[in-house]
């Protein structure tokens, strides 16, 4: 009786309750086996899922409320990726005005849903995405952002993140809720063509008595051309401020700013290139990060090189299966399976995953 009456009641809704609301997702999952240090490690590992919910209300003269509520999950049981609450992923309110739209709540950096030429992996693995050149794909928190419209290839985005953190006691599991958080991004496309450029501008972090951090800017560029079934891309990035702009300091894990008052520059270069053949995708990565500068002086062996090599195979439009063999090898013992700390330079893996996205 109680289901009947609920059903009745949900059917004598207007339709407009309804309205708009679209129900999204994407389910990764894959088996990786990953080798540093004389170690062969076999994992079965969520890549990433998530299910969203995102819709917007016509307010009329061209106006319109959007939002979207978007949250992260492990398929595989575990709490690996530290999805702790809902709303983990990119959620918002905001308006679209037609000539451009704003937001309020957990946002993307522009590199993060704007800048996917490069790294087109899907991993759980360091060794087989490239989850250092893309180290600024995150979400910021108490952010707004503003993006405008599509005028003849253009766009321009712009991003503004509080420092989450106020009470100004430094925690190094959330170094990055510390900063406060500028975010520029402009891109154009035609023909298949594209160019893309994001500023990220950081400021300090505040550790007490000890001092300030410097800030940190990084400057992302992306080229290429996606048409015709050939997908070429080349990157380009250079990070300036305390040393955990630099790659090595995140491949070692270490989000924690140093506090040793240097200077620090990093550079790295990136290319993908990818050609469909039917149902088939096999594509290719490489990436080199030169050693990095202290105080304008070079740091011998602080730099890493990375290679992929791999295959998508597509079933349909929303099933795909890939399998992939990557490699990076950093300039010093940063990289251990058997939780030794600086056992091995090198980590290589090869996994095989499935995503279906509804």
């Amino acid at each position: 009786m109680k289901k009947t009456l609920i059903a009745l009641a949900v059917a004598t809704l207007p339709a407009a309750a309804f309205a708009d609301v679209t129900i999204y997702g994407t389910l990764k999952a894959g088996v990786e086996n990953v080798h540093s240090d004389g170690m062969n490690k076999t994992n079965v590992d969520d890549l990433g899922s998530r299910i969203g919910f995102k819709g917007s209300e016509d307010l009329g003269s061209g106006l319109k409320a959007i939002w979207q509520v978007e949250s992260g999950f492990d398929i595989d049981g575990t709490n690996r990726q530290g999805y702790g609450s809902f709303a983990s992923r990119e959620s918002f309110v905001g308006l679209d005005t037609g000539f451009g739209k704003v937001r309020l709540g957990n946002l993307s950096t522009f590199s993060d849903d704007s800048m996917g030429m490069v790294n087109t992996w899907e991993s759980a693995s360091s060794a087989l995405q490239l989850d250092a050149y893309g180290r600024d794909d995150v979400r910021v928190k108490n952010a707004i952002r503003f993006d405008t419209a599509n005028y003849n290839g253009f766009q321009a985005a712009f991003l503004y993140g509080t420092k989450e953190d106020k009470n100004g006691a430094f925690n190094a599991d959330a170094a990055t809720t510390q900063r406060e958080t500028y975010n520029l991004g402009l891109s154009y496309e035609n023909s298949g063509f594209f160019g893309k450029y994001q500023f990220i501008h950081a400021t300090p972090v505040n550790l007490g008595v000890a001092g300030e951090t410097r800030a940190n800017d990084s400057h992302r560029l992306e080229a290429g051309y996606n048409a015709n079934n050939l997908l070429l891309s080349f990157g380009y990035r250079n990070d300036r401020g305390d040393r955990s702009i630099t790659p090595l300091n995140f491949l070692q894990g270490d989000n924690a700013p140093d506090l040793d008052g240097g200077k620090y520059k990093s550079q790295e270069y990136a290319l993908t290139a990818a050609y469909s053949l039917g149902a088939f995708t096999p594509k290719f990565s490489y990436v080199q990060a030169k050693d990095f500068d202290k105080d304008g002086v070079r740091q011998d062996n602080t730099g890493y090189k990375q290679f992929l090599v791999g295959v998508d195979y597509h079933m349909s439009k929303r099933t795909t299966f890939g399998l992939q063999y990557g490699e990076i090898k950093a300039d010093q013992n940063i990289f251990s399976n058997t939780g030794a700390v600086g056992s091995d330079n090198k980590l290589r893996g090869l996994g095989l995953n499935m995503i279906h996205s509804f």
